[in-house]
């Protein structure tokens, strides 16, 4: 980038690229986003990001920043199903199922909801674990075959 024998106010550039490291002591303001072909974006300041369409990572999303705050009526979180996914779906035969799911840890708190009521719907419940195995969901009804809907989450 080179050496600028003044301090100026504003500098403006049209392409190009820095190499090493860019510090900025004020706002940084970009018309046309933020590109990272490295490893790890840092900042130890608040980001805006008014125009964010979308974060995609490859890898965890880390945050000591508080709380996931979705502000937008109608959004919310939305959370993969399939094999050995944090949710899905079970169907209760005589009031019990297992469910095969190797993400499943000795801590995972488990939540269910019945999400198809069934022969005699009961109270459901996790009675058994197995870590990276399996969970087990039975039902206080001998007769209940509802759909079960979980979700899986791992204490932080």
């Amino acid at each position: 980038m080179g050496f600028f024998p003044f301090t100026p106010q504003y500098l403006s550039l049209s392409g190009g690229t820095v190499s090493g490291a860019l510090t900025v002591t004020g706002a940084l303001t970009t018309q046309n986003g933020i590109s990272n072909s490295g490893a790890v974006i840092t900042s130890s300041q608040q980001i805006n990001t008014t125009g964010l369409v979308s974060v995609t990572a490859n890898g965890n999303i880390n945050s000591q920043l508080g709380h996931l705050d979705i502000i937008s009526a109608g959004q919310g979180l939305q959370v993969a199903e399939g094999s050995n996914a944090k949710q899905g779906t079970a169907v209760l035969v005589a009031g019990t199922v297992t469910v095969a799911n190797t993400s499943v840890t000795a801590n995972s708190r488990i939540l269910l909801t019945s999400n198809t009521d069934g022969g005699t719907p009961g109270f459901v419940r996790v009675s058994a674990k197995t870590a990276g195995t399996s969970f087990v969901i039975t039902s206080s009804s001998g007769t209940d075959t509802s759909t079960i809907a979980y979700e899986i989450f791992e204490p932080g």
